[in-house]
């Protein structure tokens, strides 16, 4: 048997009306909502007693529906997620920045170095130093029109005629002394490269190099000046201690690999 919708009036035979709405447990349809929306227009001086008690009706439902959504679990649920997600990453970040993660050691830079001469990596190369620097070693290899490991070997071919063909290079770390970050004179670099890195820590670490191939050996003692950028640690000068030994006593003459020389000791 038909009933009567309380709301528009209608007959339905289900458990809601089919036309308005009305009685669906899922909330006020939209449906509903313009039916309500259209009988508030009726001025409030012709609204009769059942009128103003079927609005008040209609305004407790539209309260109590408000009240479930902000108390909805899963709007709440997916709200702490994003609220969680957006602190991960803006945490992610802060600790990228700052070198926390993905970072390297004073001990790794110079170790990745002398790897990268040896095994004529130019990628591992040029991150072992500030932006600038990279960016002058990438130009003058494009300027070359080598690739990459014809760039490498002709930058280095002079160890390789000293010592033969798969030379090898191996290092001993020696003291490291920090030096004053904020009072470290980068004005040479900057006048070089038209900017300087800004340098949170400043290292300058003793290396003992040992050359070894089948022309000869030679052994060179190096400052490499060791700075802290943007949360990681990166090369920006060296010099050698021109009073270091070859194995065989005699003074070193060797040639140093390329990098940037630092006057600040």
């Amino acid at each position: 048997m038909g009933k009567i919708c309380k709301s528009c009036g209608s007959y339905y035979s289900g458990d809601w009306c089919d036309k308005c709405g009305y009685g669906k447990p899922a909330g006020v349809s939209e449906s509903v909502k313009k039916y309500r929306k259209a009988a508030k227009r009726k001025p409030e001086r012709m609204q009769t007693a059942e009128d103003k008690k079927l609005y008040a009706k209609w305004a407790k439902e539209e309260r109590e529906e408000a009240v479930e959504k902000r108390q909805d679990p899963k709007a709440q649920q997916h709200f702490l997620i994003v609220v969680v997600l957006a602190a991960v990453i803006v945490l992610f970040i802060a600790l990228y920045r700052s070198g926390k993660i993905f970072s390297n050691t004073r001990e790794e830079v110079v170790g990745q170095y002398f790897d990268s001469i040896r095994d004529g990596d130019f990628d591992k190369f040029v991150k072992c130093f500030p932006k600038e620097i990279k960016r002058d070693y990438e130009s003058d290899m494009m300027d070359s029109g080598l690739s990459e490991g014809d760039y490498m070997k002709a930058l280095y071919q002079d160890l390789a005629d000293q010592y033969g063909e798969g030379y090898s290079i191996n290092i001993k770390l020696g003291n490291e002394t920090q030096l004053n970050a904020d009072d470290y004179d980068m004005s040479g670099y900057k006048a070089q490269y038209g900017s300087a890195p800004k340098l949170s820590e400043v290292y300058e670490m003793v290396v003992n190099v040992s050359f070894r191939g089948s022309k000869g050996s030679d052994e060179a003692k190096l400052y490499l000046y060791v700075g802290k950028t943007g949360g990681y640690w990166r090369i920006f000068g060296m010099t050698e201690d021109v009073g270091s030994l070859n194995a065989d006593g005699s003074p070193n003459e060797g040639e140093l690999p390329p990098v940037e020389e630092n006057s600040e000791q």
